[in-house]
């Protein structure tokens, strides 16, 4: 079946336009830290990693908004990111296919010429109890948390492995969580894939630290978006309750955090997770 293409994407070969807007801060205006890098987010369509998109795109970066079968809301991503100012396109991947994860690094280099951030971010949450969970959701899980994020990794580290070195020879991160570290009831399976990219922070960053390529990963902890209000409407407050620092994270909290760890001079981040929790693994609470 053929792919709609995002109307975002229809400018002019290897370039898309800067839009300043004549109200509020253009991303230029910003921060040019990252001016001149290529950047992927994967599953950036949606709060969290739409967050971390524009936070990108605000330092600099030109960013490819990888979506699954979402190119409405990725195109509001990248039409935000374009009217401030910033560089950006969407790309309708299944991140859970190794070819996919290819094709998208190879749009992100014909689009820019290189890719120098790769964030993955794609991923799934399924709820049930270890004795309940069947083969099928267990594959969905891991295809798309664990594999997809490995050989999204691998794609993305031999092109910045390939191309001349510009800046930081190229920065990884994993969407890892909490229940990677710590058990949360119904959540075993899930647990396990965010377990799984904890380690492979470790394992590539190891592999990967001799190209001047870091990778990391992102303990996110609770942290309000839409799906977790239409489960419970009075997430923020619920868990507000159990956090040692008062209240539940938000989308610009976990953007902070990737922002640090894609910096010049966090070169010596590497195969660690930064957990982005409030300190709630101290004590692990659940409402």
């Amino acid at each position: 079946m053929q792919k709609r293409k995002s109307v975002t994407t229809l400018t002019k070969e290897n370039s898309l336009p800067c839009i300043s807007m004549s109200r509020g801060a253009t991303m230029q205006q910003q921060g040019v830290e990252l001016q001149g890098n290529v950047a992927i987010v994967t599953g950036a369509s949606r709060e969290l990693g739409a967050a971390m998109a524009e936070a990108l795109a605000g330092a600099g970066a030109a960013v490819l908004v990888a979506h699954c079968a979402e190119p409405e809301l990725a195109d509001t991503v990248v039409e935000r990111i374009i009217a401030r100012g910033g560089q950006a396109a969407a790309h309708d991947a299944d991140c859970s296919s190794v070819a996919a994860n290819q094709q998208l690094v190879a749009h992100a280099v014909a689009l820019w010429g290189r890719l120098d951030i790769f964030v993955a971010n794609a991923g799934i949450t399924m709820s049930r109890s270890f004795l309940e969970t069947d083969e099928a959701m267990w594959d969905r899980l891991s295809n798309l948390n664990l594999k997809g994020s490995f050989f999204g990794a691998q794609a993305a580290a031999r092109q910045m492995i390939a191309q001349p070195a510009q800046g930081t020879g190229g920065r990884i991160v994993f969407s890892s969580s909490v229940t990677g570290v710590r058990a949360v009831p119904n959540l075993a399976a899930y647990g396990v894939t965010k377990a799984g990219l904890i380690h492979m922070a470790r394992v590539l960053g190891f592999e990967l630290g001799r190209y001047g390529i870091t990778v990391n990963a992102l303990g996110i902890g609770a942290t309000v978006n839409e799906r977790n209000l239409r489960d419970d409407p009075q997430y923020a407050e619920h868990w507000d309750s159990v956090m040692p620092t008062g209240r539940v994270g938000q989308p610009a909290d976990v953007a902070a955090a990737l922002m640090f760890l894609v910096r010049a001079d966090a070169a010596m981040v590497n195969g660690h997770t930064l957990m982005i929790d409030g300190g709630w693994t101290t004590y692990s609470p659940v409402p």
